[in-house]
């Protein structure tokens, strides 16, 4: 017993200084474990207020940032919020249309977007840029395709030109062109020609000469457009008197004929032009009733509405049918001709006295003959309010592109639950330009 007690006594002193007590490890081990505890809290304590600090800073930032965009906003004019109630629910919502002037100071360059902003369309009204219908076109932009048939796909375009005053009038069918033609030959020694695009251009951009043109209210013009597109393309063009002697009229009358087989009710019963005549005119000559008002009891009127209720008005049976943006464009690219004035074809003879002025060209003493000037064969008083605003419907392209105010009837239109887009103008973001455009396709 004594000799194990030598020996375990002799082993625990050279154990002693590589081993501590039970007692001193577990002081260690807890003074060890509380650090480490103290000092994650310490780091994970500073995480969260360096997070507070970044949070609270960007909370502010972007704060900032949104009220100077709501400033923007809201500083930026706005024509109207209008109201609509929705049908299945007594709430209501608010459709905001673009102001004029905001429209017409982003087209100009004159006010930028803000950054930030997503929106790349605005809704505004025909009529309301603050800038002339020349200055608008060169903002339009025409879809091609959908209408493709508007444009005379020829590789030149009708003009009158007069070289001694450095003047291109270009030739829109139904907006005063028989008087402006009149007025280039008689007043600016003036002559019709069949010019190419690259060749107008030279001469506008490189020798200073003027193209100029004259547009017309589009309803208006839709009514004397269709008019002269159904007489001629009326089944006497085919054949009897009126083409006896005029062979090319009828070639191209039995070319095009096709396209008004569509409509089949527009010349039901009638086979001669005189079948026609009696419709619209109790004379006993042809040329009584050129200038005589229509006796027209509602049977041609008919025939006209039921027209434009079927009608697209994407593909025209007759050239006079076709838009006016068109024949102020590019017919392979949609761009606008280098335009230098757009005038009012209502007022005529009062603008080409002003252009005579302006080029010191004398006038006579009996002032300007007017073209033809041909009442209307269809009765218009009878025409109801929607069929005129379907007529709007289809001539979008022309009160936004030329920026021509809606007539009252159409305005009408603006204020009925789901239609009122089909009112309204669109500018849109392609790059870095601005164009404008019908709000919706046909």
């Amino acid at each position: 017993m004594k000799g194990e007690d030598k020996q375990v006594a002799f082993a625990t002193p050279a154990l002693g200084p590589l081993n501590a007590s039970p007692t001193t490890q577990v002081g260690k081990h807890f003074i060890t474990r509380r650090f480490s505890i103290l000092a994650t809290l310490l780091v994970s304590a500073s995480f969260t207020i360096i997070n507070v600090y970044i949070g609270h800073q960007n909370f502010h930032y972007f704060r900032k940032r949104q009220w100077r965009l709501y400033q923007h906003n809201h500083n930026a004019p706005h024509i109207q919020r209008r109201r609509r109630k929705v049908a299945s629910t007594s709430s209501e919502t608010v459709q905001i249309i673009r102001d004029g002037e905001y429209i017409t100071q982003l087209l100009r360059g004159e006010e930028k977007l803000a950054r930030g902003i997503e929106q790349q369309r605005f809704k505004y009204q025909p009529g309301t840029l603050r800038m002339s219908s020349n200055e608008a076109l060169q903002h339009c932009h025409v879809n091609m395709t959908q209408y493709a048939n508007h444009f005379l796909q020829r590789a030149f375009v009708l003009v009158s030109i007069s070289e001694s005053h450095g003047l291109i009038y270009r030739n829109v069918p139904k907006s005063a062109s028989s008087s402006s033609r009149y007025a280039m030959e008689n007043l600016f020694g003036g002559v019709d020609r069949r010019m190419k695009l690259d060749e107008i251009n030279t001469l506008v951009t490189d020798e200073g000469y003027s193209l100029i043109s004259f547009i017309r209210d589009p309803l208006e013009r839709f009514y004397s457009s269709y008019d002269e597109a159904y007489f001629r393309k009326g089944p006497w063009f085919g054949e009897g008197r009126l083409v006896k002697n005029r062979p090319g009229e009828r070639k191209g009358y039995l070319k095009t004929k096709h396209k008004v087989e569509p409509y089949p009710y527009l010349y039901e019963g009638m086979k001669t032009y005189d079948d026609f005549r009696a419709k619209f005119c109790d004379k006993n000559s042809d040329k009584e009733c050129k200038t005589a008002d229509t006796v027209d009891d509602g049977d041609l009127t008919r025939r006209f509405e039921q027209f434009v209720h079927d009608y697209s008005g994407l593909d025209p049976f007759d050239l006079h049918l076709g838009l006016q943006v068109p024949f102020l464009s590019n017919p392979q690219t949609g761009e606008p001709l280098p335009i230098s004035e757009l005038y009012n074809a209502s007022h005529a003879e009062s603008e080409w006295l002003k252009i005579a002025k302006d080029n010191a060209v004398e006038i006579p003493g009996d002032g300007l003959v007017h073209g033809r000037k041909t009442p209307r064969r269809f009765n218009v008083d009878l025409v109801t309010d929607a069929t005129k605003q379907k007529i709007c419907r289809i001539l979008m392209l022309d009160y936004c592109c030329l920026n021509l105010e809606l007539p009252d009837v159409c305005k009408q239109g603006l204020m009925k639950e789901g239609v009122d887009d089909s009112y309204s103008c669109a500018m849109e973001r392609k790059g870095k330009q601005f164009f404008i455009l019908p709000w919706n396709n046909l």
